[in-house]
């Protein structure tokens, strides 16, 4: 703050200079004339102390110099003297003092009344700063204010905003003269008008709607908003008035209500289902057909709230609220859905219904216009399609634990076989049979994914795998066919990144599998590279091309339709289902990558593909491992007993104490009487399917407090839904059938 002294006593300056300016934020300047300190004034400052007796003039005298100024005419000024007579102050007052005090001065009283009188001027400057702040604001938008003084009986007009005096065709001439600007020049009379008026005089607020005529220009409809401020009545210090053109609003309503007119005359005629709802959602317009529908009379229906029509949306999770629940917040867009109703004979016929908000002449909400239409038909063969789908779904289940089982007792006895006969000739028999197992396995995977294309994609499950493993495993068996063939392979990796990586490795080797097959299939000569790219941590890029006999452009969006070969000529000649592409796009969507397939007739094919699999964490080492179950007691239920016997001879071959059981009933009875150290369940079982067997089981332990055993479901129906569904109901881990002894270590290996 800055202060201005003017004393011509260098001794009583320099005193009253040290004592404000030692006041933190004060700057202090002292003067010894009158002239020199008017001087400053107008140069910038906050408040002035004027001597009375100076050499050049008084202090009155300077006050009224510094009140006729405009940039000093509201600057606090204190007069002091040493002359204590009344006629003195009150000519100092007169000239616009703010302050008088007399010599000698109490310079605590001084510092007092200096600090209250910058309050007082802050806090005038800070609300004219807001006055001009909001004077701005106003000017510069498009608010149309007026505001006048509701002290005064006729309550004259104190501001009008530069946007109303457009909007009236008035000019600033026109204010202070009566209250025009809160009728709107030239307005009609109406009720609303007489309404208004009445409301400005008794200062109570309201909205009212007016036709005006601007000065000079057409007619429109003018909403006018009244506020009293600080309050209605007696309390009201000013009017603020609001005003809002309306006329397309109104236009708008009046095309509505033609259109209404129309509507009706076209419901009657068509039969369709036209409705309307008030604000408060109570039917104020029904057309015949709708009544009819709902077997009442028109005149019966309206007038009643939508809640009373029964009606329900087919939303699971909305199904019991009641319809005014889900139009509540929708008043500005439009609606549709799908609802039901009961008709009084007690059928259930379901419309689909649309309907959009309307507005009232001043622009509020005031319902819903909507039309429905009977889909019972529809909704019907929508009921059918899903009662297929979860029909196809059991279906699939069925056939893939009918099919895996017997394969799963195939693959494990010949491979228990393999061990204990001598012949080699024996050895190969039993090696085309495994072979044929694995091929069949592999068929009905394909078929089973195949039949689950139109789902959309897979939920994978993701963990921690070894993809250079993966691609060995991938890899391995089709370069040993390529070889046979005579083709030049070469299969490599690039980066010597070791960690693991996140994903689904299953999914991953058998997407990789239907890639390399083609390659190896389709390729007579030539060769075969195969590249696998570890350089990006969080992405692994696979390259695979070949030789073969190629595509033509236009034959390569074909490829990729299930059981779609190109011709019958290569159906003939290189035999397959052709499922593998289809399925290879399928699980790279599934895992959010990408394949793109280019290839030319004659010149062979490159497939590239790109899976998002983000390096993981090593695995700890120190997680418990069940590949040794040497001295362990393990629990086995299968209703399989070719499966069950499987079992019982890689399990003892691993020194594991074996306790059979044929469902989960039985399963159940061993457990009481028995401390297992690990669980092998089958899902599908009679009397108990696994999964109820398991989650009985983990609630036995909690009762007792004891520590979970763990537990391996062992099951042909492995998809990753049905996985996390048995993870859910207490199982530690999953082996799908058909699995072999290596499949079932390196299951227990990594149970954790």
């Amino acid at each position: 703050m800055r202060i201005v002294i003017v004393e011509d006593h260098p001794m009583v300056r320099e005193i009253l200079v040290s004592a404000l300016g030692g006041t933190r934020g004060y700057r202090v300047a002292g003067y010894d004339t009158a002239a020199a300190g008017i001087a400053a004034c107008l140069d910038g400052a906050d408040l002035a102390v004027f001597d009375h007796r100076l050499p050049d003039m008084t202090g009155t005298e300077a006050v009224r110099h510094l009140r006729a100024d405009p940039m000093t005419e509201h600057l606090p000024v204190i007069v002091v003297t040493g002359d204590d007579d009344g006629a003195t102050r009150l000519n100092a007052i007169s000239a616009g003092a703010t302050e008088f005090l007399t010599k000698p001065v109490n310079i605590d009283e001084l510092r007092l009344r200096v600090r209250n009188l910058l309050a007082l001027q802050q806090a005038q400057k800070n609300a004219n700063d807001r006055g001009n702040l909001l004077e701005t604001l106003i000017s510069g938008s498009d608010a149309r204010i007026a505001v006048a003084d509701a002290g005064a009986p006729e309550r004259p007009v104190l501001y009008v905003s530069t946007a109303l005096q457009t909007m009236l065709g008035m000019g600033p001439v026109d204010m202070g003269r009566d209250a025009a600007a809160f009728l709107g020049l030239n307005s009609d009379p109406s009720e609303d008008r007489d309404q208004l008026q009445k409301a400005i005089r008794a200062c109570q607020p309201g909205r009212f709607v007016v036709r005006c005529t601007q000065r000079g220009g057409p007619a429109f409809w003018n909403a006018v908003t009244l506020h009293p401020v600080p309050a209605a009545g007696a309390q009201a210090r000013f009017l603020v008035a609001s005003h809002q053109n309306i006329s397309e609003v109104v236009e708008m309503r009046a095309d509505l209500n033609r259109v209404e007119g129309r509507l009706s005359a076209i419901a009657r005629i068509s039969g369709a289902w036209f409705f309307e709802l008030d604000a408060h959602l109570c039917l104020s317009y029904v057309s015949e057909s709708m009544a009819n529908a709902f077997s009442v009379e028109v005149a019966t229906i309206l007038g009643r709230h939508i809640d009373m029509l029964g009606i329900r949306l087919q939303d699971p999770a909305l199904r019991h609220q009641p319809l005014s629940a889900l139009l509540k917040g929708q008043d500005t867009r439009q609606l549709d859905a799908l609802m039901s109703f009961k008709l009084p004979n007690g059928t259930i016929r379901a419309v689909q219904v649309s309907m959009v908000p309307f507005l009232d002449e001043a622009g509020g909400f005031a319902g819903f216009r909507g039309y429905a239409g009977d889909v019972s038909a529809l909704a019907e063969a929508r009921d059918q399609a899903e009662r297929a789908s979860k029909a196809k779904s059991a279906f699939l289940a069925t056939m893939s634990h009918e099919m895996r089982t017997p394969l799963t007792a195939i693959l494990g006895m010949s491979e228990v076989m393999a061990q204990s006969v001598a012949s080699v000739q024996q050895r190969e028999h039993l090696g085309m049979i495994t072979d044929a197992a694995h091929e069949l396995t592999t068929v009905l995977g394909d078929v089973l994914d195949v039949a689950r294309l139109d789902d959309g994609p897979l939920q994978l499950p993701e963990a921690p795998f070894d993809p250079r493993e993966t691609w060995a495993n991938a890899t391995a068996p089709h370069a040993s066919l390529a070889r046979g063939k005579a083709l030049d392979v070469q299969i490599s990796t690039i980066g010597d990144d070791a960690a693991p990586r996140l994903g689904d490795a299953p999914r991953v080797e058998q997407l990789l599998r239907h890639l390399l097959s083609n390659a190896v299939k389709f390729t007579d000569t030539g060769r075969i590279t195969a590249r696998m790219d570890l350089t990006d941590p969080d992405r692994i890029a696979f390259c695979i091309s070949d030789t073969g006999v190629g595509m033509a452009a236009h034959q390569i969006a074909q490829a990729f339709e299930p059981f779609r070969q190109l011709d019958d000529g290569i159906a003939r000649r290189f035999g397959g289902s052709g499922v593998g592409l289809s399925i290879a796009r399928w699980l790279a969507q599934s895992m959010q990558g990408s394949l793109e397939l280019t290839s030319s007739s004659g010149q062979g094919t490159t497939v590239d593909l790109v899976l998002p699999l983000k390096r993981a964490m090593p695995v700890n080492a120190g997680q418990r491992a069940l590949a040794d179950l040497g001295g362990l007691a393990v629990l086995v239920a299968d209703d399989s007993t070719a499966n069950r016997r499987l079992l019982d001879l890689i399990l003892s071959g691993m020194q594991a104490r074996v306790t059979l059981c044929p469902d989960g009933a039985s399963a159940l009875d061993a457990w009481k009487g028995t401390e297992f150290d690990l669980l092998l369940l089958d899902i599908n079982m009679p009397f108990m399917a696994g999964t109820d067997l398991m989650r009985e089981i983990r609630r036995l332990e909690s009762e007792a407090r004891k520590d979970p055993v763990p537990a391996v479901a062992v099951t042909a129906n492995a998809m990753p839904e049905q996985v996390r569904e048995y993870l859910a109901a207490g199982f530690d881990g999953c082996i799908a059938k058909p699995f072999t002894s290596g499949n079932l270590k390196k299951a227990l290996a990594d149970l954790n």
